[in-house]
């Protein structure tokens, strides 16, 4: 499996590359007011606006810095109903894709109720590689907030 991989802080992460749609550079988000911390705002995406995740924010409690290599990357977000929403998420050093077996992947070892977002670890040559289940990254009320319906979904 092709993995797209980013860190938080010294610590590697990955997302399944079939997931991703675009990496972007960073980006100025129009801000959402009193949205939960992680949500950075929206930004338009070739016409579509897409919501935009800090996972720095998320999982650290602090901002992404605007690194050089500090990217957004647009994956396809699943919903209950089995459609697709795009969703914007800010990470940083992403430089890389590896490719790994999935069978390398295995259970953490912790459970964390609070980052249901982090999925099995795996190790190669450079260290321990974490996946990050996309469908996880957001609770139900910050996706109600996030994808109303739109007049097409109506």
């Amino acid at each position: 499996m092709l993995l797209l991989v980013f860190h938080l802080d010294r610590d590697r992460y990955a997302i399944d590359a079939a997931q991703v749609v675009s990496v972007l550079p960073l980006m100025q988000a129009k801000a959402i007011p009193q949205a939960p911390a992680a949500v950075a705002g929206v930004f338009d995406y070739r016409g579509e606006l897409v919501p935009l995740i800090d996972l720095c924010r998320l999982a650290l409690g602090r901002d992404a810095r605007a690194l050089r290599s500090t990217r957004v990357i647009v994956v396809h977000y699943p919903m209950d109903d089995g459609a697709t929403r795009k969703l914007g998420l800010i990470a940083e050093q992403v430089l890389e894709t590896v490719r790994m077996d999935p069978a390398a992947f295995e259970a953490a070892g912790v459970d964390h109720p609070q980052a249901p977002y982090l999925g099995e670890v795996a190790s190669d040559a450079r260290g321990l590689i974490q996946r990050v289940r996309v469908r996880s990254l957001l609770p139900e009320s910050v996706q109600a907030i996030l994808f109303q319906p739109t007049v097409a979904d109506v």
